[in-house]
C-alpha cells in the first residue's frame, strides 16, 4: 500500500527539481562530473552491456530519473553495436523520464530517425509515470530511482512494465566511494563558503582588484590600511586551500573555485566590481547547489537493509532478483539490481 506524499516530501520534491535543473543547464553530463567520460564506463558499462545481451531487438525501454540521458546515451551506443562487446543492432525504442527538464545537446546532435526513438520527457516523477500499463520490455535506472519515494516508485514501474519486463538498476550504496567523496567534498565546500574561506575573503577583494586596474588606483591601495588587511586574510585562505589540496581525494572542488577567483579577480580589473559581484553570487550559488546535491545523494544512498527492502518491494512481481555491489578496482561504485519474472 503507498500513500499520498507529505507536505515536506512535497518541499524537497520541488527544491529537488530546481537545483538538478539548474545542474543540467549548466552543461554537466551526469551526477558524478570529472570521475567518468559521458556514458560511465568501467564496471558500470559492463553492467549494462551483461543488461543489454539479454534483450530481444525492437523492444521497449524506459529509464527513470535520467538527469542528462548519460544511461541512454550509453544504451544508444550499445543499441548501434558501436561500442565493444554487443555487435547487434537491438533497434530499442528509449522513453527516458526526469523531474528536471531535459533535452541534452547529445541529444540534439542525433539524426531525427534516432531522436525519434529516443525520447525525453522532462518534469517528470518516479513515483507518477505518464505512460500506460504494461508498456516497457525494461525499465531501468542509474544513480536515479533511490532519490524517489521507493513504495510508490516501484508501483509506478512495476504498472507501466510489460508482463515479462526485466528490471535493471544501478543504486547509490551507503558505503560506496560516491558517497564518501560526496563527504569530503560537502566539507571543502563548508569551509569555502565560511568566512574565512576562500570565497568571502575574495569576494572582499573585488573591489580593491578592480581599483588596481589603473595606477592612480594601485598607488592609492599601497596605503590603504583596509585593503592591506582584506589581502592578509586572502592570503591566509590560499594558505588553507594548500593544506587542503594536500589531501587529493575530492580536491576538484578546491581547484575549480581557486581558478574561478582567478577568473573573478581579471574580470574585476577588465570590468569593474559590479560585474564581477554578480559573477561572484553565481559561483557561491552553485557551490551551494552543488552542497544540496552531495547531502542528498548521501541521504538517499542505500544502507544494505535498504537495498534489501527495495528487493521486497520488487519480489512479489519479480521473483528473480540478483543484487550485487559494482566494483571499479577496490572501489565500491554502487549497487547492482537485476529483477525478472
Amino acid at each position: 500500500m503507498t500513500h499520498e506524499p507529505t507536505e515536506e516530501q512535497e518541499d524537497r520534491r520541488r527544491q529537488r527539481q530546481a537545483v538538478w535543473a539548474r545542474h543540467w543547464a549548466s552543461g554537466a553530463v551526469h551526477s558524478c562530473a570529472g570521475s567518468y567520460d559521458d556514458t560511465y564506463g568501467g564496471a558500470i558499462a559492463s553492467f549494462w552491456r551483461g543488461v543489454a545481451a539479454a534483450w530481444a531487438p525492437g523492444g521497449r525501454v524506459l529509464d527513470i530519473a535520467t538527469g542528462s540521458g548519460a544511461l541512454p546515451r550509453l544504451l544508444h551506443g550499445l543499441s548501434h553495436g558501436m561500442l565493444h562487446g554487443l555487435a547487434a543492432d537491438l533497434a530499442l525504442q528509449l522513453d527516458a523520464v526526469d523531474l528536471a527538464p531535459v533535452q541534452p545537446a547529445w541529444w540534439q546532435a542525433l539524426p531525427a530517425a534516432d531522436q525519434t526513438r529516443l525520447r525525453f520527457h522532462g518534469g517528470v516523477a518516479a513515483e507518477a509515470l505518464p505512460f500506460a500499463d504494461g508498456q516497457f520490455d525494461a525499465v531501468v535506472s542509474q544513480y536515479g530511482l533511490e532519490y524517489a519515494d521507493l513504495p510508490r516508485a516501484v508501483a509506478e514501474l512495476l504498472r507501466v512494465r510489460a508482463p515479462r519486463g526485466q528490471v535493471a538498476l544501478v543504486l547509490h550504496h551507503a558505503a560506496s566511494r560516491p558517497v564518501t567523496l560526496a563527504a569530503v567534498e560537502m566539507a571543502h565546500i563548508g569551509w569555502l563558503r565560511s568566512a574565512e574561506g576562500l570565497l568571502p575573503t575574495a569576494r572582499a577583494m573585488l573591489a580593491p582588484m578592480a581599483q588596481a586596474a589603473t595606477p592612480a588606483g594601485r598607488a592609492s591601495l599601497a596605503a590603504n590600511v583596509n585593503a592591506i588587511a582584506r589581502r592578509k586574510r586572502f592570503n591566509a585562505a590560499q594558505e588553507a586551500l594548500l593544506g587542503r589540496l594536500s589531501v587529493p581525494d575530492g580536491a576538484d572542488v578546491l581547484q575549480e573555485a581557486r581558478a574561478a577567483v582567478h577568473q573573478l579577480f581579471a574580470q574585476a580589473q577588465q570590468q569593474g566590481g559590479a560585474a564581477a559581484e554578480a559573477a561572484w553570487s553565481a559561483l557561491d550559488a552553485a557551490l551551494a547547489d552543488a552542497h544540496w546535491r552531495l547531502d542528498e545523494l548521501r541521504r538517499c544512498a542505500l544502507a544494505p537493509a535498504a537495498a534489501q527492502h527495495l528487493c521486497d518491494l520488487l519480489r512479489p512481481a519479480l521473483p528473480h532478483i540478483g543484487l550485487t555491489v559494482l566494483q571499479e578496482g577496490p572501489h565500491n561504485m554502487g549497487w547492482a539490481l537485476t529483477a525478472r519474472p
